[in-house]
């Protein structure tokens, strides 16, 4: 949601807030597994509300008192068929499409498990079983030529392992998210965000920036004290 939203950062593939989004994730998902009920976690569904301009937190708070008042309206929205909701889904295909772009299709290993992905998903109508397909498609594809360039000293590749692979690639800042690396530190208050430097790129711009002022404008202050004395 985060990506969808635009507020990720594409350098640390983090977001302001992450830390406490993810502990309150984690405490709703428990607590709807102890009171037995669905998932209580954010679903790709809340694209929808993304497209339309609901960024914030109102956006869920007007929605969960929605879904309160319509807890009174149960039986009548239970004779409503499914086919009514077709228009909401279709959006949500169309925002989650536009991914496919990013995909290295130039290269088997990364192209094969992403399509199996996008074909078993409809044809088995199970997210499940297209992930498992995909998770052990790739692996397989990774794998083999890895262990076969291994034990033939590299004398033996795939087409496109070297140039057109996907590379593996590790966050700037890290595999581990600033909340850990702050408890790791002892920092009582990990759940804070105060490095923003972690989220916005544009920071160290706006500092350098004020710095810049700062010196200009004492730069002027110093040219009127000499014209003063003169």
């Amino acid at each position: 949601m985060a990506k969808f939203s635009g507020v990720m950062n594409p350098r640390t593939r983090d977001f302001e807030g992450s830390t406490v989004a993810y502990m309150v994730d984690a405490f709703s998902i428990s607590m709807g597994a102890l009171m037995g009920t669905s998932p209580v976690t954010a679903f790709i569904e809340s694209a929808t509300g993304i497209s339309d301009g609901g960024k914030t937190g109102i956006t869920a708070i007007v929605t969960g008192l929605c879904f309160l008042i319509a807890v009174f309206f149960a039986p009548i929205f239970a004779s409503i068929p499914g086919y009514a909701t077709g228009g909401a889904l279709v959006l949500v295909g169309s925002l989650m499409i536009k991914n496919v772009v990013d995909i290295n299709w130039h290269y088997v290993g990364d192209a094969v498990p992403a399509f199996l992905t996008l074909i078993i998903i409809p044809f088995t109508y199970n997210i499940a079983y297209g992930l498992i397909t995909g998770i052990i498609t790739y692996v397989l594809l990774n794998t083999l030529p890895w262990a076969i360039r291994r034990l033939t000293g590299r004398r033996i590749s795939p087409p496109g392992y070297e140039d057109e692979r996907e590379p593996w690639s590790i966050p700037e800042d890290g595999l581990f998210p600033l909340w850990m690396r702050k408890l790791a530190r002892g920092d009582r208050r990990f759940w804070t965000d105060d490095d923003d430097s972690n989220f916005d790129d544009n920071n160290s711009v706006r500092s350098r920036k004020t710095v810049d002022d700062g010196v200009n404008s004492s730069g002027k202050a110093s040219e009127e004290v000499e014209k003063g004395r003169v």
